[in-house]
């Protein structure tokens, strides 16, 4: 590089030869023009145009002389005129005005000495001269004619490439050239995205595709923007946008999962540090990943029990510290800002415990101990159950408890407790069989409505006087019918885990409502549970879920597993796939296994609308166990040109959502490889409707349950039968 500097400058030092001019290119513009513009800005557009066209391009000061040399097309003709550019948004410039401006104000500078540029086929030198023009004859407001920018064209034999040569100090051409991050950073790449928070060096500089365009007093850090956001500045680039530029900073810094960025930002908070507004930017952390970055720099950094107060908690902190509690503070933060941080690093606020004393005695209920029962009220208890369980199904009746007075139902014999999932009967109601069998089949109408099972999906209005609900009584009555019709006995139960008199209910892992395959992977976590405890060096559940910055409802949705279609208005889902992969991972666990575990079973459903009106032409409800009496069939949608299948199932690809998510979970398989990747082709073959799907029949269920079992082998635990 030195040679072919040396052999351009050679006939330029110590004073740049100034060629004889051949043409010259007049532009009427004032050198007032631009007046914000200083020698280091026209500098820095030089070497911009130059990098450009070359990212190879060669800058070096010496002697006096500041040489930019690139191996680009070189200028065309129409590079010469105002307003012409081919640049794109890969390249620094944008307006092709650039250079031009740059030769204005480096003409008109007393600090710049000559400047020529050498280009292919011709040259020119810039200057502002003072023009008269038809030799006066326009009128004027001044007897010396008015400044414009000169170009003094010369003939050049360069075939490639454009030099620019500039008498200038070396401090000027340092501060230019230091301007630009690829000339100081060998290896510099464009930032993508939003761009990039940089820690080295001084704080608060601003750079779009790594030209300095601004500097920030009192920012923490300083920002490289994509060569995207071009659209930031004003057009000749003095001015930043402030509105535009404080919503891009938040982005990256929200966006970023750095250790080292986010070490920075929590330090000077918790040390009371202030931060100006673009950098409050802990309420925009949402993504998984960076909530989880958060959470680990906490759990490396703070002491094991903390809390942040604010006004009105004083009582609960005097609580907190006496049991050894360590108070965080960050009263450079506005309120608002201030919940949020804490929250990123899993900090609760100091809280004091106050029941009111209706709550405590709210829906009060007189429960009956299964041993004050008399010996006759026990066996219709336990028949009537047993009764319930064979005819709809083991999913129908969980707990069953006694009472002798309530408020919650007081005009009735039994009730239903959608929270708890329980069914509650009067005492009285014991003591006639035919009472207690009304009683509790029109509770596990409420239960199964609610909750469904089997074949049943949920539905919303489960309450009594609700057209689901009494669908769903009239549904159970025809599968008695049906029993009735035929003749035969009720189907025997399957084992259960506990007896059907038992005093507690099942675990949602063990609850046959549930399906097979959820209840698997239920079990496999919480088996995988100590192991993952021990290897993360957890005290405990909760602080495993901390740690990964998921909400709690996730990981309890995974570990006490809902009925397939159930829809919960607030949390209880865990569809996002990158929260579940950070619990998954946090367990040990692959994270594909664990979303398709609890997933996979509702892949017909999501996505499809509700419907309460049962076509004709859909047949006999029983009969068909695709749920079609809560929601559309699988792929139906109100296609009529699709393919029927037997008992009016349709094969169709699952909704978009569903089909994209479960093709990532595919991916993340086939990287996996072995076994994992083997059950490809069959989950292919149930998103694209190849295969048909079928509420109540989980055979489909089988690439899931396979790679549950997969997983369980590598993990090295026991086989848990459900």
């Amino acid at each position: 590089m030195d040679d072919v500097v040396s052999a351009d400058v050679a006939d330029h030092h110590p004073a740049i030869a100034m060629p004889r001019s051949v043409d010259t290119l007049a532009y009427p513009i004032s050198p007032e023009y631009v007046k914000s513009w200083i020698p280091v800005r026209a500098l820095c557009e030089l070497v911009a145009n130059a990098l450009d066209e070359d990212p190879a391009a060669r800058i070096r000061w010496a002697d006096g002389v500041l040489t930019i040399i690139d191996d680009g097309p070189g200028i065309p003709e129409e590079g010469l005129v105002l307003g012409y550019s081919t640049k794109n948004d890969a390249q620094i410039g944008q307006f092709g005005e650039g250079k031009k401006l740059a030769c204005l104000v480096l003409a008109r500078s007393p600090e710049i000495g000559p400047v020529r540029c050498d280009t292919v086929g011709y040259g020119f030198t810039p200057a502002v001269e003072r023009r008269r023009l038809l030799d006066g004859l326009v009128p004027s407001r001044s007897t010396d004619g008015t400044e414009v920018l000169v170009y003094h064209l010369h003939r050049s034999d360069r075939t490639r490439g454009t030099v620019f040569t500039i008498a200038c100090s070396e401090d000027l051409a340092g501060e230019a050239m230091s301007r630009f991050r690829v000339l100081s950073e060998p290896g510099y790449q464009p930032p993508q995205g939003h761009g990039v928070c940089v820690l080295t060096g001084r704080s608060g500089r601003v750079w779009i595709g790594g030209v300095l365009v601004s500097t920030m007093p009192g920012l923490l850090a300083s920002y490289d923007l994509p060569l995207d956001a071009k659209g930031l500045q004003n057009r000749d680039r003095t001015v930043i946008e402030a509105g535009a530029l404080r919503d891009t900073v938040r982005a990256i810094l929200a966006d970023s999962e750095d250790q080292q960025v986010i070490d920075r930002f929590a330090r000077h908070v918790l040390g009371g540090g202030k931060l100006r507004e673009p950098e409050q930017y802990f309420a925009d952390i949402r993504l998984p990943r960076a909530r989880a970055a958060w959470r680990t720099w906490a759990r490396s950094h703070l002491p094991a029990l903390t809390f942040f107060t604010t006004s009105g908690n004083e009582e609960a902190k005097l609580d907190l510290v006496d049991k050894g509690y360590t108070e965080l503070t960050a009263s450079g933060l506005p309120h608002e800002q201030l919940w949020a941080f804490m929250d990123r690093l899993g900090v609760e606020i100091a809280r004091t415990r106050r029941v009111r004393h209706y709550e405590h005695t709210r829906d009060t209920t007189t429960w009956v101990p299964t041993r004050q029962l008399t010996a006759a009220e026990r066996t219709v208890l336990d028949e009537t159950q047993q009764l319930v369980r064979r005819a709809i199904g083991a999913f129908a009746l969980d707990r069953v408890r006694v009472y002798s007075a309530s408020d919650e139902s007081p005009c009735s014999d039994g009730f239903y407790h959608p929270r708890t999932g329980d069914v509650a009967i009067h005492r009285d109601a014991l003591a006639s069989r035919h009472r207690a069998r009304l009683v509790l089949l029109h509770e596990a109408a409420h239960r199964v409505a609610h909750r469904g099972g089997g074949r049943w999906l949920p539905v919303g209005d489960y309450q009594d006087r609700n057209r689901g609900f009494e669908e769903m009584l009239s549904d159970f009555a025809a599968v008695l019918l049906d029993y009735l019709a035929a003749g035969v006995a009720l189907p025997e139960l399957p084992e259960a885990p506990v007896a059907v008199s038992r005093a507690v209910r099942l675990t949602p892992a063990d609850d046959p409502a549930v399906p097979a395959v959820r209840r698997e992977l239920a079990h496999l976590l919480l088996d995988q549970l100590p192991h993952a405890l021990t290897a993360g060096g957890f005290t405990d559940e909760k602080d495993l879920v901390a740690s990964t910055g998921v909400h709690p409802d996730y990981w309890r949705t995974l570990t006490h597993p809902k009925v397939a279609g159930h829809r919960q208005q607030r949390g209880g889902r865990a569809w996002d796939y990158d929260k579940v992969a950070l619990l998954a991972q946090a367990a040990g666990v692959h994270p594909p296994v664990v979303w398709l575990g609890y997933h996979l079973c509702e892949g017909p459903l999501y996505g499809r609308t509700r419907r309460r009106e049962l076509p004709a032409s859909v047949g006999d409800v029983r009969g068909c166990s695709c749920g079609m009496a809560d929601y559309r069939a699988p792929g139906h949608d109100g296609n009529p040109s699709a393919e029927p299948h037997p008992a009016g199932h349709q094969r169709t690809p699952w909704t978009k959502k569903m089909r994209e998510t479960t093709l990532r979970a595919c991916a993340d398989l086939q990287a996996i490889g072995g076994a994992y990747a083997e059950q490809i082709p069959a989950l292919h073959a149930l998103i694209d409707g190849q295969t048909t799907a079928v509420i109540g029949d989980d055979r489909w269920h089988a690439p899931a349950r396979t790679l549950l079992a997969v997983e369980r082998r590598r993990l090295r635990l026991e086989v848990t039968p459900t």
